[in-house]
């Protein structure tokens, strides 16, 4: 059988014999009764626990500020479709361009260029909006408060300081937060390195930090905590799959990111009835297979399929090598200095160092299964830096693959290894 697998804006084919081939794992079929711009306007006339921004805005004396959150050139948001909608709720409460700053939440990656802004929000929208991007290490935030968790809150100062605080985002698995979306944009997204690297030192190594879990994720909760201590007035969030946005829900960022957890669960929770001796994921191509440190999330979610001592194959373009983020830069170092998961794990205990955790799970993984990755980055990188095996083509890799595992290896292909949650 010949599959595609999505890589960076194209596909690569990998031929699986039929005979091998144990399932393709995609997301279920889901049938979308409105047009995206439908979705989202319902939502925001809709909202779920708050007042419409209309009536938010007209309840706060002279409102001159305001700030909308988005996502960064690293995730898949329609956030060009949201923005339309959403600030002609704010233009019909007497809100004017020069009265909003649109801040990517970055958290610890790199700023977003002004190419990637005007494709993000829109190029008519970025040339008259001002907006910025989130520098963690940066002197322009404010402590607003401590979680019950002892994580120190300080958030971008302009946010603090605006009149109306609204977050935009999409919601998607994520492999230790549970999901993307709703408190994301706050913590990690506008909150200092101080701030982000507290959240994962207390809540990282939790059994309960995992995908797919809300209720007990003491990441996902103290996140939740930072969110509330912001003071977030207004949140609009998407699902979304491979042909566009499933729905839309707006109102209390906690509600909106409840109620679309449960859409992601319908489309993207797939169960296998056994484990493979090889999964060939991919990570589900732009924009989140940019960098290694971004695409390692498909192979951190295959490791629910795969046999012990089986085989993972990664397909990810990473045209930006690991990354240029703090936390991208930290993973590469890690790889380099340490030689054992023992070693990441004493060090993370005693300075949590953003980065240092991806290089820590990389090192776990690779104790429990051969790993290759198809990708731009160079061989030389990926097997002496990374220590995993390189491969020019997905077929490339499932013969050396068949080679490890041997010819009667049964086969898992994940085309949407980021935000497909697969298990026995």
């Amino acid at each position: 059988m010949r599959l595609s697998l999505p890589y960076g804006e194209k596909e690569l084919p990998i031929d699986v014999p039929d005979g091998n081939l144990l399932g393709v794992l995609k997301p279920k079929e889901f049938e979308v009764e409105a047009e995206p711009e439908e979705l989202i306007k319902d939502a925001l006339r809709h909202p779920i626990g708050t007042e419409r921004i209309q009536e938010i805005v007209k309840k706060k004396d002279n409102v001159n500020r305001i700030v909308v959150v988005v996502d960064d050139h690293t995730r898949p948001c329609p956030t060009a479709k949201i923005l339309p909608p959403l600030l002609e709720e704010l233009y019909s409460s007497g809100v004017e361009d020069e009265d909003i700053t649109i801040i990517f939440a970055t958290g610890t990656h790199r700023t977003v260029t002004e190419d990637e802004a005007g494709r993000l929000l829109g190029k008519e929208i970025a040339s008259r909006i001002y907006h910025i991007s989130n520098d963690c290490r940066g002197d322009d935030f404010v402590y607003i408060g401590t979680t019950s968790k002892g994580t120190k809150v300080k958030i971008k100062k302009v946010f603090h300081e605006a009149d109306v605080k609204i977050l935009t985002g999409d919601v998607e698995i994520h492999y230790f937060a549970g999901y993307g979306g709703g408190r994301k944009s706050i913590l990690p997204g506008i909150s200092s390195y101080e701030t982000i690297q507290q959240n994962y030192k207390r809540n990282f190594f939790h059994p309960n930090s995992k995908p797919g879990v809300l209720d007990g994720n003491p990441m996902h909760e103290n996140m939740t905590e930072a969110a509330k201590l912001a003071g977030v007035d207004f949140t609009i969030n998407v699902v979304q799959t491979e042909n566009g946005i499933a729905g839309a829900f707006a109102g209390d960022f906690d509600t909106v990111l409840r109620k679309g957890s449960k859409l992601v669960d319908r489309i993207y929770k797939i169960n296998t009835k056994e484990k493979a001796d090889i999964v060939v994921t991919a990570a589900n191509g732009a924009p989140h297979d940019i960098d290694l440190y971004q695409a390692y999330k498909a192979l951190h979610l295959a490791l629910n399929v795969v046999k012990e001592n089986g085989a993972i194959i990664l397909v990810a373009e990473c045209n930006e090598g690991v990354g240029n983020g703090i936390g991208h830069q930290n993973y590469y170092k890690w790889m380099k200095k340490y030689r054992t998961k023992e070693e990441m794990q004493k060090e993370l205990k005693k300075e949590f160092i953003i980065g240092g955790h991806k290089a820590y799970y990389h090192l776990k993984a690779l104790e429990k299964v051969n790993l290759f990755l198809v990708s731009e980055m160079p061989r030389e990188e990926v097997e002496g830096v990374f220590r995993l095996r390189y491969s020019e083509t997905p077929n490339k890799a499932l013969k050396e693959a068949f080679g490890i595992t041997g010819e009667n290896a049964k086969i898992l292909v994940i085309p949407q290894g980021i935000t497909t949650l697969s298990w026995v």
